[in-house]
């Protein structure tokens, strides 16, 4: 009967958790509905248990359909105690320190019309000695991968990878946005009710108009009229939470695998490869042709992720990169709501508060 209960939960689980993956977790009643729980056990498993078993809701903004530019920066950091770059550098929203150096891998998405100064500001950060060197990237799409439900123990709280498994997949699956070249259409309080979702996943609508002291009427007709409609949200991601036992180190590799100088027909291949990986949370192609992974790892399953990789790349593991990321040193960083003014719209000096001070949407 133990066994049995066991099971049974382990399916509930599952089923939560690909639900959460199409319709997110705002609105306890329509998970209830479409899994068949009642409400207050949703609110409960998505508020206490989903945490405990090793997960977290990630918000994924359509940076493009907001009328923003995607890229990349390879930065090689000065060594100044006391100083960081990353404190004079606004409209990032993935930072990545690499392991034992000064160099860091970076996302960022900034206003169409702002991205020619934006750049020409990471000169002066060159210029005022915080940068040694820099490049920029441009990013010709992005893809966001789906939670591998298949090869996660719910009850033991960790990855249990079939890897003969993980090569028979054939679909590629997870949400995406490619290359619009186009001005930011989003008003500020479409940015304040996207900050609030990156931010608190389960926040409902109502809650979000408490905090902005706006009419819950107003903020509902931004929510359904130009979020939804507009489709500013890619969708939602369940990501691994990358535990960390009391007294313990944590199990988890931050990597990045990347490939360059890649023709069609073998960027097709990294994308197939990588997006079997269950760690892999993040994808990103770039208008020079090169492709990057970021993966989530866990140490358990480190050496057979990069035997995986090696043996099915081998046509472009010449062109391989397999760089690791210190994980207390990088984070996601929400929507940049301090760079947009009422009236103006967006710029590139902070209105409301210091770019150290904008949150991250990790926690860490």
């Amino acid at each position: 009967m133990l066994g049995l209960d066991k099971i049974q939960r382990s399916r509930l689980d599952h089923l939560l958790v690909e639900t959460i993956k199409q319709v997110g977790v705002s609105n306890y009643s329509l998970i209830a509905r479409l899994t068949g729980l009642n409400a207050e056990t949703v609110r409960y498993k998505v508020n206490r248990q989903l945490n405990r078993m090793g997960l977290s809701v990630h918000v994924n903004i359509d940076f493009e359909g907001l009328g923003f530019k995607r890229g990349i920066f390879l930065v090689k950091a000065s060594a100044n105690p006391g100083r960081s770059w990353i404190d004079h550098a606004s409209y990032l929203t993935f930072v990545g320190k690499i392991m034992g150096l000064d160099r860091y891998i970076c996302t960022y998405a900034v206003p169409y019309r702002l991205k020619k100064k934006y750049l020409d500001s990471f000169d002066s950060l060159k210029q005022s000695g915080l940068v040694e060197e820099f490049v920029s990237l441009d990013v010709s799409w992005v893809r966001y991968p789906s939670f591998r439900s298949e090869f996660y123990d719910y009850d033991k709280r960790c990855w249990l990878v079939d890897w003969n498994r993980v090569d028979m997949t054939l679909r590629e699956v997870g949400a995406s946005s490619g290359l619009v070249d186009r001005d930011a259409t989003v008003d500020y309080i479409d940015l304040r009710i996207l900050r609030a979702m990156q931010e608190d996943p389960t926040c409902s609508i109502a809650k979000t108009a408490k905090e902005m002291n706006a009419n819950p009427r107003t903020v509902r007709y931004h929510y359904s009229e130009h979020v939804l409609k507009g489709h500013y949200v890619l969708g939602h991601s369940v990501r691994w939470a990358r535990p960390t036992p009391e007294g313990k180190q944590a199990d988890l590799m931050q990597l990045v695998f990347s490939f360059r100088d890649l023709k069609q027909e073998e960027m097709n291949l990294a994308r197939k490869v990588f997006n079997k990986i269950p760690f892999t949370w993040l994808e990103v192609g770039t208008e020079d042709n090169r492709y990057f992974a970021f993966l989530d790892i866990s140490l358990t399953n480190f050496h057979e992720t990069v035997r995986f990789v090696e043996r099915n790349t081998e046509p472009i593991r010449d062109r391989l990169e397999m760089t690791t990321l210190d994980p207390p040193k990088t984070y996601s960083i929400n929507i940049p709501d301090e760079m947009f003014d009422r009236e103006r719209g967006w710029g590139l000096m902070p209105t409301q508060r210091s770019v150290a001070e904008v949150s991250k949407v990790d926690g860490n």
